[in-house]
């Protein structure tokens, strides 16, 4: 194959010719008579596709708000309730057998599996208690005010932490914009 297969001479484009009504209408208005409608640029699939910076900041946030409820629920409840407070005796009464074996490598294998059941069934419970909470919410952020206001502050400072992201992500998500340049 040649080169000149390869380079097909371009085709113009054709303009679409302007109706008499819209020409005569815009004679009647004062605008130039070949002037057309313009088109809406339609957006790219990828830009409908991906989550504006204000959902992802919003959804940030949302995930900082709901993770301090679940400490501030989790404080009242474990100050006036009592819940989750004798944890290690629970611990060492159902794993203490496993533990006090006399092979090195037993003992860290049991350690290792007591500590993983141990770690989900913690975060079940507190996600549990972050529901059960609900109905106590007043009192809930009475207490946090009253006695835990490190942990408002502290979660505060993450929500703002979250706003300043947002928008250095919309600084630097214009400076890929292209600028147009002037000669």
């Amino acid at each position: 194959m040649s080169e000149e297969e390869y380079q097909r001479p371009r085709r113009k484009r054709k303009r679409k010719p302007v109706s008499e009504e819209l020409t005569q209408k815009k004679k009647s208005t004062g605008v130039k008579a070949d002037a057309r409608p313009k088109r809406k640029k339609k957006k790219s699939k990828s830009q409908d596709d991906e989550p504006s910076t204000h959902k992802l900041i919003a959804l940030v946030m949302l995930g900082i708000a709901l993770f301090g409820w679940a400490c501030a629920a989790a404080a009242y409840a474990h100050a006036k309730e009592g819940w989750r407070s004798n944890e290690t005796e629970r611990f060492a009464d159902e794993n203490g057998g496993d533990l006090e074996s006399d092979l090195h490598l037993t003992r860290r294998r049991a350690a290792r599996s007591a500590m993983i059941k141990t770690a989900f069934a913690a975060l079940m419970d507190f996600i549990g208690n972050a529901f059960r909470q609900i109905p106590n919410f007043f009192a809930v952020v009475a207490f946090t005010f009253a006695e835990r206001l490190w942990l408002v502050i502290l979660f505060a400072i993450l929500e703002g932490g979250a706003v300043g992201l947002g928008y250095i992500m919309e600084k630097v998500g214009e400076s890929f914009v292209d600028s147009p340049e002037y000669p």
